[in-house]
């Protein structure tokens, strides 16, 4: 007798920031798929892994109606679904538009819905050393709306600067799609029956992100989003990753090392989120070690490193420019900002 496969899922989720800030519009079934889809990948395979699911785990309360039928229409529009993700270097842009999924499998006889990622989102997707976002997956499935889903990946994207500003057409189309053109244009309207209810059921979660509207006149042009760190990923990055699957011999993934500091899991919150920082501004870890030293526990020095250091973070992971050295830039702005960082010798 041939022994059963059972398929291998992982506690994480792993997506790249230019991917999960990308506009996408998912309804809170396809939300529920493309997670658990996540939890197929472990980072250090070297290639996409088939997506195998349980359908108990897509659903787990029938509320009226065929369960198959509600998957299946999900499975048929995700089949659908495109990310666009658009670029600049200097004054060239680019847009390049990917497909998530390119063959599902639903199959009641089973009880798995299976298939594949689209090969060209690997990139976005596998062995990720920078520039991404890692959420719990069980976390994601507690969300009962596709709304808090989207913002809860746009969210965790920015947490470790703890301060996203956007404008609110762009914030609109991250979570609703750049396709849709007539729902909830006003930002009353956006606030009342997406923000707010997304952001009360992150607090549900013990998040407590708070917002508030940037306004040019009377008009909200923006939103300024204030995002404390998850308890849930205090506690996720005191666990181990998972074991990686026996058949993969892909080397160990360039981001578990990059958060190896050894100062790392003794520091304040701030310093944490300061190393975070410094880590995805390329500087190397004797660097760090000497800024973390240098600013001690005053925080209104860290603070005001994050803010000064926020822009360069931000047209770095944009693609707003082009840094030959962005370790180097953030020295030569530290040495500008913190003149008794770098002592000049006598």
């Amino acid at each position: 007798m041939v022994p059963k496969i059972v398929p291998v899922h992982y506690p994480r989720a792993y997506q790249a920031n230019a991917l999960v800030r990308a506009p996408l519009k998912l309804t809170h079934v396809e939300a529920r798929i493309f997670a658990l889809a996540l939890g197929c990948i472990h980072q250090d395979q070297t290639e996409l892994p088939g997506i195998s699911i349980p359908l108990s785990r897509v659903i787990t309360q029938k509320k009226g109606g065929s369960v198959y039928e509600t998957i299946r229409d999900a499975c048929r529009s995700l089949m659908s679904k495109v990310v666009s993700i658009e670029s600049q270097t200097g004054n060239k842009k680019r847009f390049t538009a990917y497909s998530i999924i390119s063959y599902i499998d639903l199959n009641e006889g089973t009880g798995y819905l299976t298939g594949n990622f689209a090969p060209e989102i690997k990139p976005f997707l596998l062995q990720l050393a920078e520039q991404y976002t890692h959420v719990e997956i069980e976390t994601l499935l507690t969300l009962k709306s596709a709304h808090a889903h989207r913002l809860y990946w746009l969210l965790k994207s920015w947490d470790d600067v703890g301060l996203w500003e956007v404008e609110f057409d762009a914030l609109r189309k991250q979570v609703l799609g750049d396709d849709n053109d007539v729902t909830y244009t006003l930002f009353y309207d956006f606030k009342r029956y997406v923000l707010e209810p997304a952001l009360r059921e992150l607090d549900s979660l013990g998040w407590a992100v708070t917002y508030e509207p940037v306004k040019d006149g009377k008009k909200v042009k923006g939103v300024r989003f204030s995002i404390p760190k998850p308890l849930n990923r205090l506690k996720s990055e005191d666990s181990p990753a998972p074991a990686a699957p026996t058949k993969t011999t892909g080397r160990s993934r360039p981001a578990e090392k990059q958060m190896s500091l050894s100062l790392q899991t003794e520091l304040p919150t701030l310093q944490q989120r300061l190393t975070t920082r410094l880590q995805k501004l390329k500087m190397t870890e004797a660097q760090i070690e000497h800024v973390l030293s240098f600013m001690g526990d005053d925080e209104a020095k860290i603070a005001r490193l994050m803010k000064v250091s926020h822009p360069l973070l931000r047209d770095f992971e944009a693609g707003n420019k082009v840094f030959d050295n962005l370790g180097g830039v953030t020295t030569n702005l530290l040495k500008t900002e913190f003149p008794g960082l770098y002592p000049t010798l006598k």
